[in-house]
């Protein structure tokens, strides 16, 4: 099967009547700029394995693109088999997934998102790090070798380890985490003053929100990383009974408070989604600060659930100078939202 599209540059209202594949397009859409399915993006898993999005009739998917930004064509290639996978720019082969963000950025939101607010740990985590891994190249390769780091010490804390090798070991972990740590930090700092006032604007102003970040370890002072390494010898016995490491940026948390009751628990359905589609704003935002060229934004049915002050709160914040695409059973939500239309019932 193949099928082709062309986008206006303002983006496209995408309908059609459920099942129909909105949210397939998105995704096909997404994943030659991520080099992965969002759904492992947003999880940092990969519970469905790129083998498993080929139709059970074929033996490989291909999907081609070509984007115009930074004033230069770019063609970006992604060809699935059942033994491996290619990603090519402009013919090029691409040797890692990550060497993507240096290109075109594209923000994903996704019904989903809601784990951000009320969701486990995991997915605030997963949230920062793809924001500010689009925010800073560099910060893909730190989270690299921390990730990397930190699995070489999982697997020493299984052994009966020579003491001055778990001293080289505690170092190096020590040493890259508290550098993921002062990224995200420092990322936050630009991050929340602007989400507060997004949020408030969605809210009417009637709704107060605090965020804060949450370390899996407590910090004394402002010296994280001797907090780190305290903390590191008090827990070691239960590290080694357990086999893991049990502090550090790979177990910290952000706290979101509205009116200083913890979204997770007490948050509405309503403020939940408004508060993850916010957040999304504020990464697109973010990204245009630091990048020549705007970001792409992806909207997968999103405000469907939310009440009508909110939903026109959020379009109205929405510049129209980025490229949006919005998929919808429904277009009478965006009747006012004046979109390119795609009938996914009615294309050829």
């Amino acid at each position: 099967m193949k099928f082709k599209i062309d986008f206006y540059p303002e983006g496209a209202l995408i309908h059609g009547r459920n099942g129909i594949g909105k949210t397939n397009l998105l995704e096909a859409m997404s994943y030659i700029t991520f080099g992965k399915s969002f759904q492992s993006v947003r999880r940092r898993t990969q519970p469905n394995h790129d083998t498993d999005l080929i139709n059970f009739s074929k033996d490989f998917f291909r999907i081609e693109g070509t984007f115009k930004f930074k004033k230069r064509k770019y063609s970006f290639e992604t060809a699935v088999d059942r033994s491996k996978k290619i990603i090519r720019i402009n013919k090029t082969n691409v040797l890692k997934t990550s060497e993507l963000y240096k290109y075109l950025k594209v923000v994903y939101f996704s019904p989903e998102d809601i784990a951000i607010i009320g969701g486990a740990p995991s997915f605030r985590r997963n949230f920062i790090d793809q924001a500010t891994s689009q925010y800073s190249y560099e910060y893909i390769e730190l989270l690299r070798t921390y990730n990397r780091i930190l699995k070489q010490r999982n697997a020493l804390l299984k052994t009966e380890f020579e003491r001055s090798e778990k001293i080289t070991w505690d170092e190096r972990f020590v040493k890259y985490g508290v550098e993921i740590i002062k990224f995200r930090l420092k990322y936050l700092e630009k991050f929340i003053p602007i989400l507060i006032g997004y949020y408030s604007n969605i809210s009417g102003q009637k709704e107060k929100l605090n965020i804060s970040y949450k370390y899996s370890f407590p910090v004394s002072g402002s010296d994280i990383q001797e907090s780190l390494f305290e903390h590191l010898e008090k827990i070691e016995d239960q590290e080694i009974q357990q086999e893991r490491s049990l502090v550090g940026p790979h177990l910290d948390d952000i706290e979101f408070l509205i009116n200083e009751h913890p979204a997770r628990n007490f948050g509405s359905h309503g403020q939940k989604r408004s508060l993850s589609i916010a957040a999304r704003l504020v990464q697109a935002n973010l990204i245009t600060q630091i990048d020549s060229d705007t970001p792409v934004l992806m909207f997968d049915d999103v405000l469907s659930d939310l009440d009508k002050y909110r939903a026109e709160r959020i379009l109205q914040m929405l510049e129209r100078t980025l490229q949006i695409f919005i998929t919808t059973p429904n277009i009478e939500i965006y009747k006012n939202f004046r979109l390119p239309e795609i009938d996914l019932g009615n294309s050829k």
